[in-house]
């Protein structure tokens, strides 16, 4: 019972240890934003994942690309991915998209975005763009919304930019910000292996 009681003891000031809480920056250009209230300096700081694999991303991914909530992705599964208009789409890598996801998410990674893919065409003609490889025809096109892990992962952003620069309608794309790790902290249910 002692060696419990030291061991515990020792995993929390562990814990509270520097070691533990280490700074990380909060996106790119800033590891702390300064601001002054009733004259006094306050500071917000970040301990947490390094960035910039984990930087924390804006809430508005593109002009144009209107950013969900997770009711608001609800009611798009219900109306948009019931209908068969649009698609929901997890752009993390297959294992940890095999390990849970939104229900109804299906899984197009980031990669499969980049403009030097050779099959972004055929990825771009699976989206419903007629004439992807030559004049592409946006009319048909699934209107798409894009998550990742969550508000640090840059996946999703990444994504919608080289779907933007495809010619893809900003109107057409919708970026879910809150991602996997939001939907499942809300306590909101994962479907694994869909």
């Amino acid at each position: 019972m002692v060696l419990v009681r030291r061991a515990v003891v020792t995993a929390v000031l562990a814990a509270g240890s520097p070691l533990f809480a280490q700074s990380a920056a909060i996106t790119e250009n800033a590891t702390a934003f300064t601001f002054t209230m009733n004259g006094a300096q306050m500071t917000v700081s970040r301990n947490g994942p390094s960035c910039p694999s984990s930087c924390i991303q804006p809430m508005t991914a593109a002009a144009g690309v209107d950013t969900l909530a997770e009711l608001e992705v609800i009611g798009f599964l219900q109306n948009a991915v019931s209908d068969g208009s649009g698609l929901l789409v997890d752009v993390r890598r297959p294992g940890t998209f095999s390990s849970g996801s939104v229900p109804g998410a299906v899984n197009v990674p980031v990669d499969t975005f980049l403009p030097e893919n050779p099959y972004r065409t055929d990825l771009l003609s699976a989206l419903g763009v007629s004439n992807a490889d030559t004049t592409p025809n946006f009319a048909g096109a699934f209107t798409l919304v894009i998550f990742a892990n969550g508000p640090d992962d840059s996946s999703a952003h990444t994504a919608i930019q080289h779907l933007l620069s495809a010619g893809y309608p900003p109107g057409k794309i919708k970026y879910y910000r809150g991602g996997a790790s939001t939907w499942s902290a809300l306590g909101l249910n994962i479907s694994v292996g869909q």
